[in-house]
Order: structure tokens, then C-alpha cells, then sequence
């Protein structure tokens, strides 16, 4: 894994596949990671359904962190379905 930064990649595009092409780098700006350009083998919107797949379930696991640590974890189904009764009404009378 190598870091560029966005400065250096403006004035040199090349950057990303001199030294070789299964170089996996980080751009930075301001020297914040911002972008990460892989190589990849094979069809290009394959790889960028793994990619999303990967984004849905980092989601998920984010989401049930959170409920675990607020105790929404332990609702009963019965809670779950009134709270989704009233804020699909409140959707209604909008």
C-alpha cells in the first residue's frame, strides 16, 4: 500500500501505475486519506458490486453496534412495529 498525494498525482497521473500494476494506493489531500484506487482483475462493474456489497454490510455492522450500545438490541418485535405504525402515519399526514 503506498499514500499519494493529490498534489503530487495532479502533476504526475502516471504515479498510479508506475510501479506496477497491482499497486493498491491511497490519495490523500491535505494529508487526509481521501480516495483509494485499486487494481483489478477481471470486469470493472464486478469489482465495484463487491465494493458496494462490502459498503452494505460495513452498514449493517455499524448499525447493530450502535443499537447494542443504546440497548435497542433488546426492543420487542411489538415495539418495532408501533414505532414503524407511527412514522409511517406521520408520513402520511405530511
Amino acid at each position: 500500500m503506498r499514500y499519494i498525494s493529490s498534489a503530487e498525482l495532479k502533476s504526475n497521473p502516471a504515479l498510479l501505475w508506475k510501479e506496477g500494476e497491482d499497486k493498491d494506493t491511497i490519495i490523500t489531500v491535505n494529508g487526509k486519506p481521501k480516495v483509494i484506487s485499486i487494481s483489478i482483475n477481471g470486469e470493472p462493474e464486478e469489482v465495484l458490486d463487491l465494493i458496494r456489497r462490502l459498503r452494505a454490510e460495513q452498514a449493517i455492522e455499524h448499525m447493530w453496534e450502535k443499537s447494542k450500545k443504546s440497548g435497542l438490541d433488546k426492543l420487542k418485535l411489538s415495539d418495532i412495529n408501533e414505532e414503524i405504525h407511527e412514522v409511517r402515519n406521520e408520513m402520511i399526514h405530511e
